[in-house]
């Protein structure tokens, strides 16, 4: 039994049962894949369940208004997986009558589909003779073939493709390097270990080649409750540093430690700290914490003192509109909501 039969027979046995494992379609499968760009298996897998019940389909997701879409996309974060999957499927369901192009160069064509969500959906919906080549495969193979160089890692992944069940072979990669080629890897327990160049040498501490960790950016984002008769304030504003396309608290980036050169791009829009500054509040006692890519940021929340004087947003073009408050987390779809939410004391939050 050569390596790769020894990896499907493993995979057989072992694999883990998961909802987009059951009657695959292409569809289930790249919903499964957004998801899981940067969420954990166990955390996505009742969101996913929950997102399939309302978007059984690409045509039901087609149809559904981006409000809706995000708001079934909550607890995930990232939200631009779901606008860009959103719009994807509109352009799937409009240019191929909904079904998933079966060519690669044609899957690649759909916007936010890249390599290896293409390569995952062609091979295990469709049986394509394509190699995936994600996080915990690239652990695998660099340890496979004992190979540093990035750049060689897809055309390694494409040699050793199990090429009568490639569908099957890449998700064993992906749950091999998942459950058992971890960064300290359960060596007694690899079904490839006698194909493994790394372990025949000793050398798995050496592969991957471990990468410098990218410095965060640390700041703080001041989030501000804004009142009129009772409703909260959300403002949307594409030229900011962060949220662009989302509506949110106002907010002020402050003591922000950043390169020089990075400086101008987390400037905050003069309209917004004009406006703030012309409103009395008081600082929420209780900070969270948060992390978007590669900035540390701390949280805090201020609270208005009085009503919000009518002309207040006169003469600023921007995207404004006004909320229950007890809609703060449909409305604002980020974990940063539910986390201001939890700081504070009680129902803080809604004490005008």
């Amino acid at each position: 039994m050569n390596a790769q039969e020894s990896l499907k027979a493993w995979f057989d046995l072992n694999k883990r049962d998961l909802p987009f494992r059951n009657k695959p379609s292409a569809y289930k499968i790249w919903v499964s894949e957004v998801m899981l760009q940067q969420t954990r298996v166990a955390a996505m897998l009742p969101l996913y369940n929950q997102f399939l019940l309302s978007f059984p389909d690409m045509e039901t997701l087609s149809r559904a208004s981006e409000e809706e879409v995000l708001e079934h996309w909550r607890g995930l974060g990232y939200y631009s997986r779901a606008r860009n999957l959103h719009k994807a499927c509109q352009i799937v369901t409009s240019r191929y009558n909904g079904r998933f192009p079966e060519t690669l160069e044609e899957a690649l064509e759909i916007p936010g589909v890249g390599p290896y969500t293409a390569r995952a959906i062609l091979s295990m919906a469709y049986g394509k003779k394509y190699a995936v080549l994600d996080g915990n495969v690239k652990r695998v193979i660099s340890r496979i073939f004992t190979e540093s160089d990035e750049k060689k890692w897809q055309s390694l992944a494409d040699s050793f493709l199990n090429l009568d069940y490639p569908g099957d072979h890449n998700q064993a990669m992906m749950e091999l390097g998942a459950l058992v080629c971890l960064p300290k890897p359960i060596c007694v327990k690899c079904p490839v270990q006698n194909s493994c160049k790394a372990y025949k040498e000793n050398a798995i501490d050496k592969y991957p080649p471990s990468k410098l960790e990218k410095t965060k950016f640390e700041l703080e984002l001041h989030f501000y409750l804004v009142y009129k008769q009772g409703k909260l304030l959300l403002i949307q504003d594409s030229s900011r540093r962060f949220f662009k396309k989302l509506y949110t608290l106002p907010f002020l980036i402050e003591k922000a430690k950043l390169p020089a050169k990075e400086a101008k791009n987390y400037l905050n829009p003069s309209y917004m700290k004009e406006m703030l500054d012309t409103l009395p509040s008081e600082l929420i006692p209780g900070t969270a914490s948060h992390s978007i890519t590669h900035h540390k940021i701390k949280i805090f929340c201020h609270k208005t003192s009085k009503d919000l004087p009518e002309d207040f947003l006169g003469g600023h073009s921007l995207y404004s509109k006004w909320i229950d408050k007890d809609r703060l987390e449909m409305e604002f779809p980020s974990s940063i909501a539910k986390k201001i939410l939890k700081f504070l004391p009680g129902n803080g939050l809604f004490q005008e």
